[in-house]
């Protein structure tokens, strides 16, 4: 099945460089079938097609996605800075931005950068007071 969707993959090549929604739909397909570094792989290249002016709707899913992949591997620094830039996307409602604090301060945490993931915790805390488990991360981060 593998080779198959590369065959695919490199039949398409040329014309699917510059269509992000073919990239990000394979790195959700390599995820799933847990080809992490071919979905990371797929889903760069669907930024890097956003960032040369491309329209693409998902970009902020794309970089939680990233970011997801880069912790499954156990590299929550490169899993930072997908998150940040999800972040700084335009026109992102509350509750997603409470949503991404609260990923962003476990991705610090998990790099082992105990005050940057305690500000986006509180962050998140002072937001909404029972988002997950927050009061007890702030607490264990304190401790």
């Amino acid at each position: 099945m593998f080779g198959e969707l590369k065959h695919d993959l490199e039949a398409d090549d040329a014309s699917a460089d510059e269509d992000p929604e073919t990239h990000y739909n394979l790195g959700i397909a390599f995820r799933e079938m847990g080809l992490l570094d071919e979905a990371i792989g797929e889903l760069q290249k669907a930024c890097l097609s956003f960032d040369r002016g491309h329209a693409f709707p998902q970009i902020m899913q794309t970089y939680t996605w990233l970011a997801q992949c880069f912790l499954e591997k156990g590299v929550p620094e490169a899993a930072v800075r997908w998150y940040e830039k999800a972040l700084n996307v335009n026109g992102i409602d509350g509750e997603t931005r409470v949503a991404l604090n609260y990923e962003l301060g476990g991705a610090f945490e998990a790099a082992g950068d105990k005050p940057s993931a305690l500000k986006h915790f509180t962050n998140v805390y002072s937001n909404n007071i029972d988002y997950r488990d927050v009061a007890e991360r702030i607490k264990g981060l304190k401790s």
